[in-house]
C-alpha cells in the first residue's frame, strides 16, 4: 500500500517536473536546449533522493 502511494507521489512529482520544463522552454527567451537539459536532470536527480 505504501509503495503504491509513494508512486502516485512519484508519478504527480515528475509531472510537474515535465510541466515547468515545457513553460521554461515557451516563456524563457533565453533559455538554451543544453541549460533546459541541465535543469530537468538536476529535477530528476532530486526526485529519485526523495
Amino acid at each position: 500500500m505504501e509503495q503504491e502511494v509513494n508512486k502516485s507521489s512519484n508519478i504527480a512529482d515528475f509531472q510537474e517536473i515535465v510541466k515547468r520544463a515545457y513553460e521554461k522552454g515557451v516563456n524563457e527567451h533565453e533559455m538554451t536546449l543544453e541549460k533546459l537539459i541541465e535543469d530537468i536532470k538536476a529535477d530528476l536527480k532530486n526526485l529519485m533522493i526523495v
